[in-house]
């Protein structure tokens, strides 16, 4: 205001004046003018905004390749007519890749699971806090969200096909938590065999380990596959549950896994009384999400530091009566751990990380088993091989050398 009054008070015109009050008319007005577009200026930083939404947004696009090694890879498996089906020990070697022999197609249903937030088993309680659990595991994803294809004329090193896969939806893990509140830092493809006949009509079975102690495995249990759906337990027809062996220390905010799930395949073949091939396979293959830091984080819940109340993640484990709480901040996307080189650096586009995982599916005999050990024992290559060349095609002690 560009106006200025001087006002003299009654007390002091006179000794009979008094003051009082005085007013005067202000007019309050603007002047309004467009701000032009040149006149903004503002820094941004690309690689600051990537990162911020790359870790605003926990959702995951999952795909990548498998390689199936298994002497059940291309095994005579025709159910309709069961007679070329395989019967005898030499068929297990004799891989014939027509279109109804087995496959990783035919021979599995796949899912993606992640570690239940309830239900685990305490088997140990040690005295140093450490514990152990079999874990148990939930579907997020079932056979009609999974793709399985050739990967074009990619092999394996044995010439077999490779296959591709991905599911065909996004997965958003920040609700993802275990039966200990950890967040989720990994997922698991699960792999379901499908039992077939043999060649002389008798059913393949399976078994899976259900039951550990600290010496190791103690407990096998006949394992009847069965459709499941979101949310369910891995388990088996007769609904006992499917898990691993993992050890937890609370204080520590860390577990571990001990020992993994492990099925048995029981094939039957002639030769010429009926005997048992037994083959055994994990079901479980990890996923890798993220990693949680190798640094333990301390914070007390009644300190009257804001900032220090407000650092504790929802995940936080309390491990007293006196609101005392441990965790591990969830390594960044892009970030590599110095002391232990752990982190992971997925693309990022279209608000999803793309996450691509190589996975060796291998199903081997199970070699502690007598009559398994027995068949493969009696097993010579050049027996009966004619002008065999044992040359190497590579000379070991040549290697490094300039060549001539």
């Amino acid at each position: 205001m560009d106006k200025t009054i001087e006002i003299l008070l009654g007390s002091q015109k006179n000794i009979n004046s008094v003051n009082t009050d005085s007013y005067d008319k202000l007019e309050l007005s603007n002047r309004v003018s467009e701000l032009m577009e040149y006149d903004v200026n503002d820094n941004v930083n690309s690689s600051d905004v990537f990162d911020l939404e790359r870790e605003a947004n926990p959702n995951y696009r999952i795909y990548g390749r498998i390689e199936y090694l298994s002497l059940l890879n291309g095994l005579k498996n025709n159910q309709v007519t069961l007679t070329d089906n395989y019967k005898i020990l030499e068929d297990f070697f004799n891989p014939t890749y027509s279109s109804t022999a087995k496959n990783i197609s035919n021979s599995f249903q796949f899912y993606l699971v992640k570690a239940s937030n309830s239900g685990y088993t305490q088997i140990f309680n040690g005295s140093s806090g450490t514990t152990r659990y079999i874990r148990y595991f939930q579907v997020v994803a079932t056979p009609n969200d999974f793709e399985i294809y050739p990967a074009g004329y990619s092999n394996n090193v044995y010439g077999e096909q490779t296959y591709a896969f991905s599911f065909r939806k996004d997965f958003d893990v920040s609700q993802y938590f275990d039966n200990f509140n950890f967040p989720a830092t990994e997922l698991f493809l699960y792999a379901q065999y499908n039992l077939k006949k043999n060649g002389n009509n008798v059913d393949e079975t399976m078994k899976f380990t259900k039951q550990w102690t600290t010496g190791g495995v103690v407990d096998r249990a006949v394992f009847l596959p069965t459709t499941l759906n979101i949310d369910d337990y891995i388990k088996t027809a007769d609904n006992q549950k499917i898990g691993n062996l993992i050890e937890y220390i609370k204080d520590e905010f860390v577990q571990t896994q001990v020992s993994g799930q492990t099925i048995y395949i029981t094939t039957e073949y002639r030769n010429p009384a009926p005997k048992n091939l037994i083959w055994k396979y994990n079901p479980f293959m990890p996923l890798r999400l993220r990693y949680l830091a190798n640094e333990l984080s301390y914070a007390n819940s009644g300190s009257t530091s804001y900032d220090v109340v407000n650092s504790i993640p929802e995940y936080a484990t309390e491990i007293d009566n006196d609101g005392n709480y441990v965790w591990r901040e969830i390594v960044p996307q892009g970030y590599t751990e110095p002391l232990t080189g752990l982190g992971v650096d997925y693309p990022f586009l279209n608000k999803r990380r793309y996450l691509f995982a190589g996975i060796v599916l291998s199903i081997m005999p199970d070699l502690s088993d007598s009559n398994t050990f027995s068949a493969f024992q009696k097993i010579y290559y050049s027996r009966n091989a004619v002008n065999l060349d044992i040359t190497p095609l590579n000379d070991l002690n040549n290697i490094g050398k300039p060549c001539q």
